[in-house]
């Protein structure tokens, strides 16, 4: 029988896997945000959040998108899955005291998911989301209609990460971006593919001109 390039995927089921993280990361793994704790005012300009997935640190290639978004003048936060609520209320917040401005939301396995619970709540207040980059979402829910462009790079097989789709309402750009047909990408790397950051932060400099 041909050897596995992905032993740590076939050893254990998604579901067993998503259960073990799940109780992971809600079990003294405690994220610290740090736009939350009172670093002072960031005053008008682009809403630009990143959300990594497991205990903070598997999901690298977003700090990596992130150092690269501030060197272009952008201030981006890089966070962990379970800041997004906290990120809900600082866009609200800013929202209100200056007025609008460009939201971009970039994730990461849970991260990812988180990122389109953090869409969902926008919408109630009516935010719209002007870009959404999605790595390997693992139980992503629909898309509501206040996001105006997503790209989410996705696994068909071979590796966890799931197609994003549209809901109720929805009527922005949605490109699902399939990477089956490289071996060398998985679950675990999709984000620190030097070509999908170049792409990312392409379309976050677009989105907050």
């Amino acid at each position: 029988m041909k050897k596995s390039k992905f032993p740590v995927e076939n050893s254990v089921s998604r579901r067993s896997f998503l259960g073990s993280v799940l109780a992971l990361a809600f079990t003294g793994l405690d994220v610290k945000t740090t736009f939350a704790a009172g670093k002072g005012e960031r005053g008008r300009g682009p809403q630009v959040y990143l959300l990594r997935g497991l205990a903070n640190v598997f999901s690298t290639g977003l700090d990596e998108i992130g150092r690269r978004l501030r060197l272009a003048g952008v201030d981006a936060h890089v966070e962990g899955f379970t800041a997004w609520r906290s990120a809900l209320n600082k866009i609200v917040a800013d929202r209100e005291k200056f007025g609008p401005s460009p939201v971009v939301l970039v994730g990461h396995s849970l991260g990812a998911n988180a990122i389109i619970s953090l869409a969902q709540a926008l919408e109630k207040h009516g935010i719209r989301v002007d870009y959404m980059a999605s790595f390997a979402a693992t139980s992503p829910s629909p898309l509501p209609a206040n996001i105006k462009r997503v790209v989410n790079f996705y696994f068909s097989r071979h590796s966890w990460g799931e197609a994003l789709m549209a809901g109720p309402g929805f009527k922005g750009r949605l490109e699902n971006r399939d990477l089956s047909h490289d071996p060398n990408v998985n679950h675990f790397n999709i984000e620190k593919q030097r070509n999908l950051q170049d792409e990312v932060v392409k379309g976050v400099l677009r989105a907050v001109k």
